[in-house]
């Protein structure tokens, strides 16, 4: 053998030693596969829902894996399959080194059905619902569904309802145009009067009184007949309606006035109904017509003409002046304000334009009056007025009684009184301090039908504790005052104390505002309002006490006070609610008893010069002992319960409270 022939040889031995090779290698990668296959165990996949799962297909889509029988085996970590079936989305998951071994399932969504319908109305005015429910007004309806069965209604104002029922398969899609029955109502019309032409959309139909049949929709109407104007409308036939009549009043032909005026503002009538004033106004052709020009303060003036169709005519108004006598006169004499402008002194007589007028007539220190005044050409106009005084015809003005914005009732009192303060030194119990001296109670002033209780109290300081409807103790002179100065405020008064730091620096006599009583007030309403004559005590002079007369120190109080009323149980052995007691002389309750009061006065131990007459006016004194009156549930002694009885304190005491009065004008007015 050559050497090329050798060489030929040992070529092939490599080559069939080369194929054993490969062969080997693929065998040993197979065994190799088959090993870690059946080493895995498999892991088998579950395609839900279960009726579909015959039909499913599994396939791996990444990572070193194959699926066989329903079975997945993995060579990596982690697979991702897919799986799917004709009618449902394609779903890919992921199966972890975890999961290996155990059964993984894989849950696929079905595909949606798509409905597209249309109707033969064609318009946006078509609605449709599904199972009873509007889901689209649109011409065309295109809806997504989940498999099943729907009940499918078509609406269209001038249609028939149409309902279908469609089965919806995953993935279907179905397309259809549904055919609509127009439909036809009775139409009747008539007019007056009768034997118009009626054309419906252009086209002639007949004379009234006409009946038709008309398809559903919107059709124009016109009524026409000699020597009348045309008469349009439209009627729309709808499903939801029943037949249609008609009924139309035809307008003879019109003709035409031109209007001017002078002066311009008034009101034109036509047949005495008010029209607009155009340039032209249009009156019934043939007829007899009026037209009436009209303004305050001026004659009218009118026109009667009679115009053929289309004829014109120009008319002009000047209307007259009109002007009218007014005589005012006043009691007192006083001055006359017109509009606004002083015209002069009554008595005045007056030419007036005959318009509206507002007339004021006021006099210093009187309460004006105002009237609206139209003079006439007719006869003169004539006003007589009394002026009342300002305080006057405020206290005619003023309610007898009220409601404080706290919640306590206030008493109107219209003295004109003198009331003698304080005893004679015979008088039994009478103390040195009662110095008898005389004072006027003549302005008009409220007064608080009951102390001020805890409940109104706590509304300006709200840490304050007390019973709500039993009277406020335990606070000072300057703590009532204050109380009165809120309120004040809260109701638009002019407070009457000038409080700065807690300390008081002024006060406002001129001031309508909430104050304390003074002491003239307070004897006046405890011992001679409502009253025949003066009286000892707050019941009268009697010293036995009637029922119920005052919250005292009695037989329910033993053991309680050191003194006290033998044969006297008023039920009460301690502070008691308002007005517990019998009303009083003077309509209000509890200043015999119950509590003690502030009042407004500054005390002092000063006697009065004989003979004097002390004024009602407010102490402006600034110090700091005040005059206390009054008995309260602790007195029993004849001193105490006596209304000319007084005491001068600065502290406090849990038996002292306040009762709130005010002049209805200022203290100086």
């Amino acid at each position: 053998m050559n050497d090329f022939n050798q060489a030929i040889e040992a070529a092939r031995r490599k080559q069939r030693l080369m194929t054993l090779s490969l062969l080997a290698g693929f065998v040993v990668i197979v065994l190799l596969i088959m090993a870690v296959v059946f080493a895995s165990r498999g892991t088998r996949i579950e395609v839900l829902p279960s009726e579909i799962s015959s039909q499913a297909q599994v396939s791996t889509e990444r990572g070193l894996a194959f699926v066989i029988y329903g079975h997945l085996y993995s060579l990596s970590s982690v697979a991702e399959i897919k799986a799917q079936a004709p009618g449902f989305m394609p779903t890919t998951q992921q199966v972890s080194h975890d999961d290996f071994g155990k059964v993984t399932t894989i849950t696929l969504q079905p595909l949606p059905g798509e409905l597209i319908l249309t109707s033969s109305a064609n318009t946006d005015e078509t609605s449709w619902l599904i199972n009873d429910d509007i889901a689209a007004v649109a011409s065309t309806f295109q809806k997504t569904l989940e498999a099943g069965e729907y009940a499918i209604t078509v609406s269209h104002p001038y249609y028939e309802t149409e309902s279908r029922t469609y089965s919806v398969d995953r993935g279907e899609r179905i397309e259809e145009q549904i055919e609509l029955t127009p439909i036809e109502r009775t139409v009747t019309i008539n007019s007056t009067p009768k034997g118009a032409t009626v054309s419906i959309d252009d086209t002639e139909m007949g004379e009234t009184p006409l009946q038709l049949s008309l398809a559903g929709g919107k059709h124009a109407v016109e009524i026409t007949k000699p020597g009348f104007d045309p008469t349009l409308d439209e009627v729309e036939i709808k499903n939801t309606a029943n037949d249609i009549s008609r009924h139309y009043q035809l307008s003879p032909k019109s003709a035409g006035v031109n209007v001017s005026v002078s002066p311009a503002g008034g009101t034109l009538m036509r047949n005495g109904s008010p029209v607009a004033i155009t340039a032209k106004v249009n009156i019934n052709a043939g007829q007899k017509t009026t037209l009436t020009y009209t303004k305050p303060g001026f004659f009218p003036q009118s026109h009667t003409l009679t115009l053929a169709a289309d004829e014109q005519r120009d008319i002009k108004f000047s209307l007259q002046k009109e002007m009218g006598e007014v005589e005012i006169n006043a009691t007192p004499q006083a001055t006359v304000t017109i509009n606004g402008k002083t015209a002069g002194q009554t008595p005045l007589k007056l030419s007036l334009h005959a318009v509206a007028y507002e007339i004021e007539v006021s006099l210093s220190g009187y309460r004006s009056v105002t009237k609206t005044l139209t003079p006439s050409a007719k006869s003169p106009a004539k006003l007589s007025i009394t002026l009342l005084p300002e305080k006057k015809a405020r206290l005619l003005e003023a309610p007898r009684t009220y409601q404080t914005k706290a919640g306590g009732e206030m008493v109107l009192f219209t003295p004109n009184d003198k009331v003698l303060m304080g005893a004679a030194r015979g008088e039994p119990g009478q103390r040195a301090n009662e110095f008898v001296k005389t004072a006027t109670i003549t302005k008009p002033f409220y007064a608080g039908r009951h102390e001020v209780i805890n409940a109104a109290y706590t509304q300006f300081k709200p840490g304050h504790n007390g019973a709500g409807n039993v009277p406020v103790t335990s606070v000072s002179w300057l703590d009532a005052i204050q109380y009165a100065n809120w309120l004040s405020r809260a109701e638009n008064l002019t407070p009457v104390y000038g409080v700065t730091g807690g300390k008081l620096h002024s006060v406002n006599n001129n001031a309508d505002g909430y104050r304390l009583l003074t002491e003239a007030e307070w004897e006046w309403l405890a011992r001679k309002a409502g009253r025949p004559s003066q009286t000892q005590f707050v019941w009268g002079s009697n010293k036995t006490l009637p029922p119920k007369a005052a919250n005292i120190a009695d037989e329910s109080s033993k053991g309680s006070v050191s003194t006290f009323v033998p044969r006297y149980d008023d039920g009460k052995p301690g502070i008691a609610p308002v007005m517990s007691m019998q009303r009083e002389l003077s309509g209000l309750f509890d200043m015999g008893g119950n509590v003690s009061e502030w009042t407004h006065d500054s005390y002092n131990l000063n006697v009065p010069q004989k003979g004097a007459v002390f004024p009602h006016m407010l102490d402006t004194k600034i110090t700091g002992m005040r005059v206390v009156k009054g008995a309260n549930w602790r007195s029993g002694t004849l001193t105490e319960l006596r209304a000319s009885f007084r005491e001068g304190l600065v502290e406090i005491r849990d038996d002292l409270g306040f009762r709130l009065g005010r002049f209805l004008y200022g203290g100086n007015e």
